[in-house]
């Protein structure tokens, strides 16, 4: 029988990625004993399980609350805080709707996008392809960060101070910029050194203002 792969992962909440005990009981009850459950650097699961159990098997994950999400290259479910200060106050509504504006984009390689909701940054989003940082109300934006390899570093500051109302379609847009020019199984840093930061900033027009 053909098998296929999804991810699973708890819904953005106070507290972070955190599944609670039933949540991880219904999830193995609703793929079954004969699936394959792995624990990821993503905050998700990634189940493999039978093609034609797995329509019914998503359908009820997410009516269980729990998010359900495709594999492979594409923008990763957003890597967030867990908003130890508050929803309101680290900006929790802006980063669920960025999630639903961005997880799942097919890109040249798999997109790991991070969201912090102060300057402590404790959800590492400066290692992150693209890290989003909450400061006073709007928003800093990194691009290009690795958390792996010799050649691990932070991202580049890309702009600042962007508002909320903006924040989804802005990152939207920086994703499809290199979902259009980025080469087959090019990683974002790569593409940002081939790139240009320059040039990606006056595609977005953003050389010198920061998006308000």
């Amino acid at each position: 029988m053909n098998k296929i792969t999804f991810a699973v992962s708890p819904e953005i909440r106070v507290g972070g990625s955190v599944f609670t005990p039933d949540d991880l009981m219904a999830i193995g009850e609703i793929v079954g004993t004969d699936a394959k459950i792995e624990l990821t650097t993503f905050q998700q699961l990634i189940v493999e399980m039978e093609e034609e159990k797995a329509a019914e098997a998503k359908q009820r994950l997410l009516l269980r609350g729990l998010c359900v999400y495709d594999t492979g290259s594409v923008v990763k479910n957003l890597s967030i805080c867990n908003f130890c200060k508050g929803a309101e106050v680290e900006g929790l509504n802006a980063a669920k709707n960025l999630n639903d504006t961005i997880a799942g984009i097919p890109v040249p390689f798999t997109m790991r996008v991070g969201y912090t909701g102060c300057p402590n940054a404790c959800g590492e989003p400066l290692v992150k392809d693209i890290g989003v940082v909450k400061r006073n109300d709007a928003f800093d934006i990194y691009i290009g960060g690795m958390s792996k390899t010799l050649e691990a570093g932070t991202g580049q500051l890309l702009i600042e101070q962007v508002s909320e109302q903006s924040l989804s379609e802005f990152v939207k847009k920086l994703i499809l910029l290199y979902q259009q020019h980025g080469k087959k199984r090019e990683k974002f840093n790569k593409f940002l050194t081939r790139y240009g930061m320059e040039n990606i900033k006056n595609e977005l027009g953003i050389a010198h203002d920061s998006l308000t």
